[in-house]
C-alpha cells in the first residue's frame, strides 16, 4: 500500500483506545488479527487439526518474504538469542582467529560471541561514538582474520542505525561474515538482505514483529548453509531418520531443533502478514516521520537525546535524558503514557498504529513536566 488510514489500522489494536503506546521497542502490544489466528489454533487443537509444523512453516515463508530472502534461507528458532547462538557455533571458527562486535550491543549480541574465547578466538570490541558504530572503526578493526562481525541493525539503546551495505563490503573484502541482530528494525524499517548484503540475521517476534513472544527467525545466506555445523541436532535438522550419522537438510533448517513453540510462530505469523499488508516501505515511512517529531521538538524543551540526530542513523528508537529521568518516567506512565526507562534514558518507540496527535501529546507532557 502506498498510503495507510491509520485510524482503520488502530482497530486492530484495542490498547490505542485506553494509552498511548510508545513502547515496540520493549515489546509490542496485542492486535486483533494475532488474537484471532491464536484463538483459531486454539480451536483446531481441540479437533486434532492444529498442523502446526505446518504452521511454523507458514511464518517462516511470510518472514523470508519480509526481509527479501528465499525461504529455504529462513530457520526458524525461539529468539534472537537463540539465532545468535546458534550462528556463533556453527560458524567454522578456528583458533587464531577473531570475531567483533561493539560496547553498544544487546548482551544477546555479545555472550555468544564471548563465548568463542573458549576456542582461542579473539574478541574485539569496537567503542561506539554518540551512541553509533562508526564505519572508519569498523575499517581498523577488521583484518584478514576476522571470521565474524555482528552488529545490530538498530541498536536497542540509542536506535542508531547501522549502515549495514557499507559494513558489509569492509567485512566481506576480508573474507568474515557480517552477522545481524535485527530484532529492532525488522518490522518497522525496510530490511533487504540483498541490498545489504547480508549473511545472517536473527530476529524475536515480540516487538516490531508485533507477535507474541516464543518465536523467532534466523535468516542465512544460501551459498553458507552446507559450511555450518550445528552445535546441536535436532529432529526437524535431519532428512529422515536413521542410526547412522545424521544426514543434515541442505537449507537453513539444519539449525532448528525439536518442537517449537506453535502457538508464538501461529500469532507472528499472522502480525507478519498485517506488516505485509500495510507494506515495509509505507511502515518505515510512518515510523520515521513520528521519529522525527520527537527529533525536531525534544531539543527545545533542554533534554539531552542520546540518539544520533543525523536522519541517516535514525530509527523508531528515540532516547533522550533530564535532570530526572526516573521522576519523569513514571509521571508520564501514571497519565497513559507506556515508554521504558534504561540506562541511555527515557526510550520512545512509536510504531505505525500511532498517530502525530499523540507524539505531540507526550512532547507536550514533557515539556509541562519539565519546566
Amino acid at each position: 500500500m502506498g498510503s495507510m488510514n491509520v485510524e482503520k489500522v488502530r482497530e486492530d489494536f484495542p490498547i490505542t483506545n485506553e494509552v498511548v503506546y510508545l513502547n515496540v521497542a520493549n515489546h509490542s502490544p496485542s492486535s486483533r488479527p494475532v488474537q484471532d489466528a491464536i484463538r483459531g489454533f486454539l480451536e483446531d487443537w481441540g479437533r486434532l487439526a492444529r498442523h502446526g509444523d505446518m504452521r511454523v512453516e507458514e511464518a517462516c515463508r511470510s518472514f523470508a518474504r519480509l526481509i527479501g530472502a528465499h525461504p529455504c534461507e529462513v530457520a526458524g528458532q525461539p529468539n534472537t538469542s537463540a539465532g545468535l547462538t546458534m550462528v556463533a557455533e556453527a560458524l567454522p571458527l578456528k583458533r587464531g582467529m577473531n570475531v567483533v562486535t561493539n560496547d553498544l550491543e544487546n548482551p544477546a549480541n555479545v555472550y555468544p560471541w564471548l563465548a568463542q574465547r573458549r576456542k582461542g578466538i579473539e574478541v574485539r570490541i569496537i567503542k561506539g561514538e554518540k551512541g553509533a558504530v562508526g564505519i572508519e572503526d569498523v575499517e581498523r578493526t577488521v583484518d584478514d582474520r576476522t571470521g565474524a562481525l555482528a552488529i545490530s541493525h538498530v541498536q536497542w539503546l540509542t536506535g542508531a542505525r547501522s549502515d549495514l551495505g557499507a559494513i558489509a563490503e569492509i567485512v566481506h573484502e576480508h573474507g568474515a561474515s557480517l552477522v545481524v541482530d535485527g530484532i529492532q528494525s525488522t518490522g518497522s524499517l525496510l530490511v533487504d538482505i540483498r541490498r545489504d548484503d547480508i549473511d545472517f540475521l536473527a530476529c524475536g517476534s515480540y516487538k516490531w514483529l508485533l507477535g507474541p513472544s516464543g518465536a523467532g527467525f534466523l535468516y542465512v545466506r544460501e551459498e553458507l548453509i552446507e559450511d555450518l555445523e550445528p552445535p546441536f541436532i535436532g529432529y526437524r535438522a535431519v532428512e529422515g531418520h536413521s542410526l547412522e550419522e545424521p544426514r543434515l537438510k541442505g537449507t537453513a533448517q539444519r539449525l532448528e531443533l525439536g518442537e517449537p513453540s506453535y502457538l508464538s510462530f501461529v500469532g507472528t505469523g499472522a502480525a507478519i502478514d498485517v506488516i505485509l499488508d500495510v507494506g515495509p516501505i509505507t511502515i518505515e515511512k510512518r515510523v520515521l516521520k513520528l521519529s522525527g517529531l520527537l527529533f525536531e521538538s525534544l531539543p527545545g524543551l533542554g533534554v539531552e537525546i542520546a540518539s544520533p540526530s543525523d536522519e541517516g542513523l535514525r530509527s523508531g528508537v528515540v532516547s533522550f535524558t533530564t535532570e530526572d529521568d526516573r521522576g519523569l518516567y513514571e509521571t508520564l506512565t501514571q497519565v497513559g503514557f507506556i515508554i521504558s526507562l534504561r540506562s541511555a534514558g527515557i526510550r520512545v518507540s512509536p510504531d505505525f498504529y500511532n498517530t502525530e496527535d499523540e507524539v505531540e501529546r507526550f512532547i507536550e507532557h514533557v515539556r509541562k513536566l519539565i519546566h
